[in-house]
Protein backbone atom coordinates (compact mmCIF):
# COMPACT_ATOMS: atom_id res chain seq x y z
CA UNK A 1 0.00 0.00 0.00
CA UNK A 2 1.04 3.71 -0.93
CA UNK A 3 -0.08 6.78 -0.38
CA UNK A 4 0.62 9.62 -2.58
CA UNK A 5 0.38 13.55 -0.86
CA UNK A 6 -0.30 14.18 2.34
CA UNK A 7 -3.52 13.58 4.42
CA UNK A 8 -5.84 16.42 4.66
CA UNK A 9 -5.05 17.45 7.88
CA UNK A 10 -2.11 16.61 10.44
CA UNK A 11 -3.00 15.10 13.52
CA UNK A 12 -1.68 16.25 17.13
CA UNK A 13 1.86 14.69 17.83
CA UNK A 14 1.55 11.56 19.83
CA UNK A 15 4.77 11.21 21.21
CA UNK A 16 6.76 13.41 23.57
CA UNK A 17 10.21 12.53 24.39
CA UNK A 18 12.72 14.53 26.54
CA UNK A 19 15.80 16.11 24.75
CA UNK A 20 18.45 14.33 26.77
CA UNK A 21 20.69 11.44 27.01
CA UNK A 22 22.36 9.84 29.05
CA UNK A 23 26.05 8.37 29.10
CA UNK A 24 26.11 4.31 28.63
CA UNK A 25 28.24 2.06 30.32
CA UNK A 26 30.54 1.90 26.70
CA UNK A 27 32.49 5.79 26.30
CA UNK A 28 30.91 7.13 23.37
CA UNK A 29 27.58 5.75 23.69
CA UNK A 30 24.08 7.11 24.82
CA UNK A 31 21.20 5.45 26.71
CA UNK A 32 17.71 7.33 26.43
CA UNK A 33 17.01 6.98 29.99
CA UNK A 34 18.60 6.40 33.58
CA UNK A 35 20.26 3.15 34.01
CA UNK A 36 20.18 2.01 38.05
CA UNK A 37 21.06 -0.40 39.96
CA UNK A 38 17.99 -1.90 41.85
CA UNK A 39 19.10 -4.83 44.40
CA UNK A 40 20.81 -8.03 44.80
CA UNK A 41 19.56 -11.49 44.29
CA UNK A 42 19.22 -12.99 47.60
CA UNK A 43 20.54 -16.45 47.65
CA UNK A 44 19.49 -18.83 50.53
CA UNK A 45 22.03 -20.92 52.23
CA UNK A 46 21.09 -25.42 51.42
CA UNK A 47 18.87 -26.51 53.82
CA UNK A 48 19.52 -29.92 56.22
CA UNK A 49 18.37 -33.15 55.65
CA UNK A 50 16.11 -32.85 59.39
CA UNK A 51 14.53 -29.15 57.64
CA UNK A 52 16.66 -26.48 59.99
CA UNK A 53 18.45 -23.75 58.03
CA UNK A 54 21.64 -23.78 58.61
CA UNK A 55 21.16 -19.63 58.70
CA UNK A 56 19.45 -16.45 57.06
CA UNK A 57 19.47 -15.91 53.71
CA UNK A 58 22.27 -13.56 52.53
CA UNK A 59 22.99 -11.27 49.30
CA UNK A 60 24.64 -13.14 46.52
CA UNK A 61 28.19 -11.61 45.74
CA UNK A 62 28.23 -9.12 43.19
CA UNK A 63 28.08 -10.34 39.85
CA UNK A 64 26.67 -9.66 36.24
CA UNK A 65 24.31 -12.15 36.96
CA UNK A 66 23.47 -10.99 40.55
CA UNK A 67 22.80 -7.46 39.69
CA UNK A 68 19.38 -6.77 38.84
CA UNK A 69 19.34 -3.16 36.59
CA UNK A 70 16.62 -0.87 36.02
CA UNK A 71 15.09 2.39 33.86
CA UNK A 72 14.38 5.11 35.67
CA UNK A 73 12.28 7.34 33.37
CA UNK A 74 11.96 9.88 35.88
CA UNK A 75 15.70 10.91 37.43
CA UNK A 76 17.82 13.43 35.35
CA UNK A 77 20.73 12.88 37.38
CA UNK A 78 23.72 12.89 34.91
CA UNK A 79 21.71 13.72 32.26
CA UNK A 80 23.34 15.86 29.23
CA UNK A 81 21.11 18.19 27.25
CA UNK A 82 22.85 17.96 23.81
CA UNK A 83 20.45 21.63 22.75
CA UNK A 84 21.54 24.56 24.84
CA UNK A 85 19.05 27.88 24.69
CA UNK A 86 18.42 26.00 21.21
CA UNK A 87 21.93 25.70 19.80
CA UNK A 88 23.76 22.21 19.51
CA UNK A 89 26.05 21.85 21.63
CA UNK A 90 27.00 18.01 22.41
CA UNK A 91 26.96 16.42 18.59
CA UNK A 92 27.60 12.55 19.37
CA UNK A 93 24.80 13.45 22.00
CA UNK A 94 22.44 15.20 19.62
CA UNK A 95 23.03 12.33 17.17
CA UNK A 96 22.13 9.67 19.56
CA UNK A 97 18.79 11.48 20.60
CA UNK A 98 17.60 11.59 16.84
CA UNK A 99 18.27 7.85 16.49
CA UNK A 100 16.76 7.09 19.74
CA UNK A 101 13.32 9.20 18.25
CA UNK A 102 13.63 7.67 14.72
CA UNK A 103 14.07 3.76 16.43
CA UNK A 104 10.85 5.18 18.72
CA UNK A 105 8.45 6.33 15.76
CA UNK A 106 9.99 3.05 13.82
CA UNK A 107 8.73 3.71 10.31
CA UNK A 108 7.45 0.63 8.28
CA UNK A 109 9.73 1.56 5.71
CA UNK A 110 12.10 3.88 4.01
CA UNK A 111 9.76 7.08 3.98
CA UNK A 112 10.87 10.99 3.51
CA UNK A 113 12.17 13.20 6.71
CA UNK A 114 10.84 16.60 7.41
CA UNK A 115 12.89 18.10 10.08
CA UNK A 116 11.84 21.22 11.87
CA UNK A 117 14.87 23.70 12.83
CA UNK A 118 15.61 26.01 15.15
CA UNK A 119 16.74 29.80 14.14
CA UNK A 120 20.00 29.53 15.65
CA UNK A 121 20.97 26.81 13.44
CA UNK A 122 23.80 27.65 11.08
CA UNK A 123 24.10 26.48 7.07
CA UNK A 124 26.99 24.49 8.12
CA UNK A 125 25.28 22.94 10.85
CA UNK A 126 22.17 21.97 8.27
CA UNK A 127 24.31 20.64 6.05
CA UNK A 128 26.12 18.15 9.07
CA UNK A 129 22.29 17.43 9.87
CA UNK A 130 21.29 16.35 6.02
CA UNK A 131 24.36 13.97 6.13
CA UNK A 132 23.63 12.53 9.17
CA UNK A 133 20.16 12.03 7.85
CA UNK A 134 21.09 10.48 4.28
CA UNK A 135 23.92 8.72 6.07
CA UNK A 136 22.38 7.11 8.55
CA UNK A 137 18.91 6.32 7.76
CA UNK A 138 18.74 5.88 3.63
CA UNK A 139 16.12 8.26 3.63
CA UNK A 140 14.71 8.97 -0.18
CA UNK A 141 14.22 12.58 0.87
CA UNK A 142 14.73 15.08 3.40
CA UNK A 143 13.91 18.43 3.82
CA UNK A 144 14.11 20.78 6.56
CA UNK A 145 12.01 23.51 7.65
CA UNK A 146 12.50 26.98 9.81
CA UNK A 147 10.15 26.38 12.98
CA UNK A 148 8.73 29.89 13.05
CA UNK A 149 7.45 28.89 9.68
CA UNK A 150 6.29 25.90 10.35
CA UNK A 151 3.92 27.46 13.01
CA UNK A 152 2.55 29.90 10.83
CA UNK A 153 1.51 27.22 8.53
CA UNK A 154 0.25 24.95 11.19
CA UNK A 155 -2.05 28.00 11.73
CA UNK A 156 -2.68 29.03 8.63
CA UNK A 157 -1.91 32.95 8.48
CA UNK A 158 1.10 33.94 6.01
CA UNK A 159 1.62 37.24 7.97
CA UNK A 160 2.55 37.10 12.00
CA UNK A 161 4.74 37.39 15.03
CA UNK A 162 5.66 33.79 16.13
CA UNK A 163 7.62 34.06 19.83
CA UNK A 164 8.23 30.81 20.38
CA UNK A 165 9.16 30.53 24.44
CA UNK A 166 11.24 27.60 25.14
CA UNK A 167 13.09 26.26 28.20
CA UNK A 168 15.85 29.20 28.80
CA UNK A 169 15.40 30.91 25.91
CA UNK A 170 13.15 33.04 23.23
CA UNK A 171 13.19 33.32 19.40
CA UNK A 172 11.10 36.25 17.79
CA UNK A 173 10.43 35.82 14.22
CA UNK A 174 8.44 38.06 11.91
CA UNK A 175 6.76 36.63 9.14
CA UNK A 176 5.60 38.25 6.34
CA UNK A 177 3.64 36.52 2.95
CA UNK A 178 5.32 33.34 4.56
CA UNK A 179 8.52 34.34 4.47
CA UNK A 180 10.77 35.20 7.56
CA UNK A 181 12.99 38.10 8.10
CA UNK A 182 16.34 37.19 8.98
CA UNK A 183 17.38 41.15 9.78
CA UNK A 184 17.19 41.88 13.28
CA UNK A 185 15.11 38.51 13.88
CA UNK A 186 15.29 37.99 17.67
CA UNK A 187 17.16 34.44 18.35
CA UNK A 188 17.62 32.53 21.66
CA UNK A 189 17.44 35.24 23.82
CA UNK A 190 18.54 34.09 26.86
CA UNK A 191 16.93 34.63 30.49
CA UNK A 192 13.44 34.67 28.83
CA UNK A 193 12.14 31.17 28.64
CA UNK A 194 10.34 28.66 31.51
CA UNK A 195 13.74 28.33 33.52
CA UNK A 196 12.81 32.37 34.02
CA UNK A 197 9.51 31.75 35.42
CA UNK A 198 10.96 28.83 37.99
CA UNK A 199 13.60 30.61 38.79
CA UNK A 200 11.26 33.78 40.09
CA UNK A 201 8.75 31.48 41.71
CA UNK A 202 12.10 29.67 43.74
CA UNK A 203 12.85 33.04 44.78
CA UNK A 204 9.75 34.02 46.10
CA UNK A 205 9.22 30.67 48.04
CA UNK A 206 12.95 28.97 49.01
CA UNK A 207 12.60 31.08 52.58
CA UNK A 208 9.42 28.79 52.79
CA UNK A 209 11.01 25.35 52.27
CA UNK A 210 10.43 25.01 48.41
CA UNK A 211 13.15 23.57 46.50
CA UNK A 212 13.59 24.19 42.53
CA UNK A 213 11.72 20.81 42.05
CA UNK A 214 8.38 22.19 43.62
CA UNK A 215 8.47 25.43 42.05
CA UNK A 216 8.89 23.40 38.76
CA UNK A 217 5.62 21.48 39.24
CA UNK A 218 4.11 24.17 41.05
CA UNK A 219 4.70 26.36 37.98
CA UNK A 220 3.30 23.72 35.35
CA UNK A 221 0.39 23.12 37.68
CA UNK A 222 -3.18 24.92 37.19
CA UNK A 223 -2.98 26.78 40.56
CA UNK A 224 -0.45 29.15 39.25
CA UNK A 225 -1.13 31.83 36.70
CA UNK A 226 0.12 35.48 35.79
CA UNK A 227 -2.57 37.68 36.17
CA UNK A 228 -3.34 40.59 33.75
CA UNK A 229 -2.15 44.08 34.22
CA UNK A 230 -3.42 45.57 37.13
CA UNK A 231 -5.28 42.66 38.89
CA UNK A 232 -5.09 42.96 42.27
CA UNK A 233 -3.33 39.62 44.38
CA UNK A 234 -6.52 38.77 46.37
CA UNK A 235 -6.59 39.57 49.57
CA UNK A 236 -3.82 42.45 49.36
CA UNK A 237 -5.87 44.63 47.22
CA UNK A 238 -2.70 45.33 45.45
CA UNK A 239 -1.64 44.23 42.03
CA UNK A 240 2.17 43.16 41.39
CA UNK A 241 3.19 46.18 40.16
CA UNK A 242 1.97 47.75 43.35
CA UNK A 243 3.38 45.35 45.45
CA UNK A 244 6.81 45.69 43.77
CA UNK A 245 7.28 49.45 44.99
CA UNK A 246 10.89 49.54 44.61
CA UNK A 247 12.74 47.68 42.14
CA UNK A 248 16.26 48.62 43.54
CA UNK A 249 15.62 46.88 47.03
CA UNK A 250 13.89 44.02 45.21
CA UNK A 251 17.15 43.52 43.06
CA UNK A 252 19.22 43.67 45.97
CA UNK A 253 17.52 42.42 48.69
CA UNK A 254 14.32 40.83 47.39
CA UNK A 255 12.58 43.66 49.05
CA UNK A 256 9.61 44.59 47.35
CA UNK A 257 9.47 47.96 49.16
CA UNK A 258 12.17 49.83 51.64
CA UNK A 259 11.70 51.23 55.01
CA UNK A 260 9.91 49.83 58.26
CA UNK A 261 6.13 50.11 56.33
CA UNK A 262 6.95 47.41 54.19
CA UNK A 263 8.34 45.15 56.92
CA UNK A 264 4.96 46.22 58.87
CA UNK A 265 3.01 45.37 55.75
CA UNK A 266 4.40 41.99 54.16
CA UNK A 267 5.01 39.16 56.74
CA UNK A 268 7.61 37.34 54.97
CA UNK A 269 9.94 40.18 54.00
CA UNK A 270 13.58 39.58 53.91
CA UNK A 271 15.48 39.92 57.31
CA UNK A 272 18.26 39.93 55.91
CA UNK A 273 21.20 40.35 52.70
CA UNK A 274 20.20 38.25 49.60
CA UNK A 275 16.79 37.76 47.82
CA UNK A 276 14.24 36.00 50.46
CA UNK A 277 16.79 35.12 53.39
CA UNK A 278 16.39 34.48 56.53
CA UNK A 279 17.97 34.82 60.17
CA UNK A 280 17.63 32.74 63.15
CA UNK A 281 15.46 29.84 64.04
CA UNK A 282 13.27 28.75 61.75
CA UNK A 283 9.59 28.29 62.77
CA UNK A 284 8.54 24.57 62.17
CA UNK A 285 4.78 25.45 61.87
CA UNK A 286 5.60 27.44 58.86
CA UNK A 287 7.07 25.32 56.75
CA UNK A 288 4.89 21.97 57.94
CA UNK A 289 3.14 21.86 54.52
CA UNK A 290 6.34 20.95 53.27
CA UNK A 291 8.04 18.48 55.54
CA UNK A 292 11.00 16.58 53.90
CA UNK A 293 9.36 13.61 54.17
CA UNK A 294 12.28 11.61 52.12
CA UNK A 295 14.37 12.80 55.24
CA UNK A 296 12.60 11.13 57.77
CA UNK A 297 11.82 7.78 55.62
CA UNK A 298 16.26 8.07 54.81
CA UNK A 299 16.58 8.08 58.84
CA UNK A 300 15.30 5.08 59.64
CA UNK A 301 11.84 6.83 61.04
CA UNK A 302 9.06 5.41 58.21
CA UNK A 303 7.27 3.80 60.58
CA UNK A 304 6.77 6.14 63.25
CA UNK A 305 5.75 8.18 60.01
CA UNK A 306 3.74 5.97 58.92
CA UNK A 307 1.50 5.17 62.02
CA UNK A 308 1.39 8.84 62.51
CA UNK A 309 -0.35 9.03 58.91
CA UNK A 310 -2.94 5.96 60.21
CA UNK A 311 -3.73 7.84 63.11
CA UNK A 312 -4.58 10.81 61.56
CA UNK A 313 -6.05 9.09 58.99
CA UNK A 314 -8.02 7.09 61.54
CA UNK A 315 -9.17 10.40 63.42
CA UNK A 316 -10.52 11.95 60.75
CA UNK A 317 -12.70 8.82 59.60
CA UNK A 318 -13.80 8.55 63.35
CA UNK A 319 -14.74 12.27 62.99
CA UNK A 320 -17.12 11.55 60.18
CA UNK A 321 -18.65 8.71 61.54
CA UNK A 322 -19.41 11.56 64.98
CA UNK A 323 -21.65 13.02 62.05
CA UNK A 324 -20.85 16.68 60.72
CA UNK A 325 -23.18 19.68 60.53
CA UNK A 326 -25.31 19.53 57.14
CA UNK A 327 -23.98 21.47 54.33
CA UNK A 328 -25.55 25.07 54.03
CA UNK A 329 -28.08 25.09 51.65
CA UNK A 330 -26.70 28.35 50.34
CA UNK A 331 -23.30 27.49 50.45
CA UNK A 332 -21.49 30.42 48.17
CA UNK A 333 -19.92 29.38 44.81
CA UNK A 334 -16.44 27.98 44.53
CA UNK A 335 -14.19 31.07 44.25
CA UNK A 336 -11.84 31.00 40.87
CA UNK A 337 -8.37 30.52 41.33
CA UNK A 338 -7.17 34.10 40.34
CA UNK A 339 -9.96 34.74 43.92
CA UNK A 340 -8.01 32.88 46.06
CA UNK A 341 -5.38 33.36 48.57
CA UNK A 342 -4.69 30.03 48.88
CA UNK A 343 -4.69 27.28 47.07
CA UNK A 344 -2.84 23.10 46.69
CA UNK A 345 -1.60 21.44 43.85
CA UNK A 346 0.37 18.13 43.90
CA UNK A 347 3.66 17.51 44.27
CA UNK A 348 5.55 14.38 42.64
CA UNK A 349 8.18 13.71 45.50
CA UNK A 350 10.69 11.68 44.12
CA UNK A 351 13.20 12.26 46.44
CA UNK A 352 10.83 10.08 48.89
CA UNK A 353 10.38 7.78 46.36
CA UNK A 354 14.04 7.14 45.98
CA UNK A 355 14.33 7.11 49.61
CA UNK A 356 11.78 4.18 49.96
CA UNK A 357 14.05 1.96 47.40
CA UNK A 358 16.82 2.33 49.39
CA UNK A 359 14.91 0.79 52.13
CA UNK A 360 14.69 -2.70 50.33
CA UNK A 361 11.23 -3.41 51.24
CA UNK A 362 9.80 -6.41 49.57
CA UNK A 363 7.36 -5.75 46.82
CA UNK A 364 4.52 -5.68 49.11
CA UNK A 365 6.13 -3.42 51.83
CA UNK A 366 6.74 -0.96 49.07
CA UNK A 367 3.33 -1.08 47.84
CA UNK A 368 1.51 -0.24 50.88
CA UNK A 369 4.40 2.30 51.89
CA UNK A 370 3.41 4.58 48.68
CA UNK A 371 -0.48 4.06 49.43
CA UNK A 372 -0.12 5.28 52.94
CA UNK A 373 2.24 8.57 51.90
CA UNK A 374 0.37 9.09 48.06
CA UNK A 375 -2.13 12.13 48.79
CA UNK A 376 -3.57 12.36 45.07
CA UNK A 377 -5.76 10.05 44.09
CA UNK A 378 -7.90 10.43 46.91
CA UNK A 379 -8.47 14.10 45.84
CA UNK A 380 -10.80 15.93 43.48
CA UNK A 381 -11.07 18.65 41.45
CA UNK A 382 -7.32 19.10 41.13
CA UNK A 383 -7.38 19.68 37.29
CA UNK A 384 -9.63 21.87 37.57
CA UNK A 385 -7.25 24.21 39.94
CA UNK A 386 -9.66 23.86 42.94
CA UNK A 387 -8.84 22.16 46.19
CA UNK A 388 -10.59 19.14 46.52
CA UNK A 389 -12.61 17.36 48.91
CA UNK A 390 -11.91 14.29 50.81
CA UNK A 391 -13.53 11.60 48.62
CA UNK A 392 -15.02 8.59 50.27
CA UNK A 393 -14.37 5.74 52.54
CA UNK A 394 -13.19 3.65 49.56
CA UNK A 395 -10.59 5.73 48.51
CA UNK A 396 -7.74 3.76 50.14
CA UNK A 397 -7.89 1.15 47.49
CA UNK A 398 -7.99 3.67 44.65
CA UNK A 399 -5.15 4.93 45.69
CA UNK A 400 -3.03 1.61 45.79
CA UNK A 401 -3.68 0.80 42.59
CA UNK A 402 -4.03 4.27 41.20
CA UNK A 403 -0.54 4.55 43.03
CA UNK A 404 1.21 1.16 41.92
CA UNK A 405 0.29 2.21 38.37
CA UNK A 406 1.89 5.21 38.44
CA UNK A 407 4.78 4.78 40.72
CA UNK A 408 4.89 8.25 41.77
CA UNK A 409 4.15 9.34 45.30
CA UNK A 410 2.47 12.56 45.60
CA UNK A 411 1.93 14.94 48.19
CA UNK A 412 -0.79 17.95 48.19
CA UNK A 413 1.48 21.07 49.11
CA UNK A 414 -0.42 24.59 50.20
CA UNK A 415 1.01 27.67 48.57
CA UNK A 416 -0.17 31.64 49.12
CA UNK A 417 0.14 34.58 46.42
CA UNK A 418 3.55 33.64 45.64
CA UNK A 419 2.09 31.81 42.78
CA UNK A 420 1.57 34.43 41.03
CA UNK A 421 4.77 35.57 40.45
CA UNK A 422 6.12 33.96 38.30
CA UNK A 423 6.55 36.97 35.81
CA UNK A 424 7.92 39.26 38.62
CA UNK A 425 11.31 39.14 37.93
CA UNK A 426 10.85 41.18 34.01
CA UNK A 427 10.77 38.02 31.68
CA UNK A 428 7.51 39.08 30.37
CA UNK A 429 8.89 42.32 29.45
CA UNK A 430 12.09 41.37 28.39
CA UNK A 431 10.03 39.47 25.60
CA UNK A 432 7.66 42.09 24.71
CA UNK A 433 10.71 44.57 24.18
CA UNK A 434 11.91 41.66 21.73
CA UNK A 435 8.88 41.36 20.02
CA UNK A 436 8.95 45.29 19.78
CA UNK A 437 12.35 45.54 18.48
CA UNK A 438 11.55 42.43 15.87
CA UNK A 439 8.34 43.99 13.93
CA UNK A 440 9.98 47.90 14.20
CA UNK A 441 13.12 46.53 11.90
CA UNK A 442 10.33 45.02 9.13
CA UNK A 443 10.89 47.09 6.28
CA UNK A 444 7.64 47.21 4.66
CA UNK A 445 6.19 49.76 7.13
CA UNK A 446 2.59 48.57 5.83
CA UNK A 447 3.26 45.02 6.73
CA UNK A 448 3.60 46.45 10.72
CA UNK A 449 0.16 47.04 11.75
CA UNK A 450 -0.61 43.26 10.80
CA UNK A 451 2.25 41.70 12.14
CA UNK A 452 0.95 43.17 16.03
CA UNK A 453 -2.28 41.80 15.26
CA UNK A 454 -1.09 38.31 14.69
CA UNK A 455 0.99 37.21 17.41
CA UNK A 456 1.45 33.79 17.97
CA UNK A 457 2.59 32.47 21.25
CA UNK A 458 3.76 29.11 21.48
CA UNK A 459 6.68 26.87 22.58
CA UNK A 460 6.14 24.90 26.14
CA UNK A 461 7.62 27.84 28.10
CA UNK A 462 4.33 29.83 27.21
CA UNK A 463 2.02 27.07 28.60
CA UNK A 464 1.81 29.03 32.34
CA UNK A 465 -1.68 30.33 32.57
CA UNK A 466 -1.83 33.93 31.61
CA UNK A 467 0.91 33.72 29.56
Amino acid sequence: MAQLGLPESFTPARLRIRSRMFPAEKEGEFEPYKIRRRQDKPVEKPVEQNGDAQGDAKPAPEGDDDIVWEEDRVSEEGAIWPIQDGKITDWPCFFALISHVYNTLNPPFHTAILLVTQPAWTPREHEKLTQFFFEKFKTPAFGLMDAALATTWAYGVHTATVVDVGKGKTDVTAVSEFIPHTQDRVISLSGSGGEAFTEALHSKMKSKGFNRDMCEQLKKSPICEILPDGTPLPGSGKSEEEVITNPAAAASTGAVSSGPAAAAAIGNAPRGPGPDTEVGEEDGAENEGVLDVASIVAGGKMNEYLAKKEKEKQDKAASKKKGAPAPDANKPVRLPNSKREKATFLYEDHALLDALKNTNLDTQGMADAKAALDEGPSKKGQNDGDNGETADANSTGEATSATSRTGHIRREMEVGTERFLAGSNGTLERIADAVHRTISAVDEVNKRSELWDSLIICGNGSKLRGM
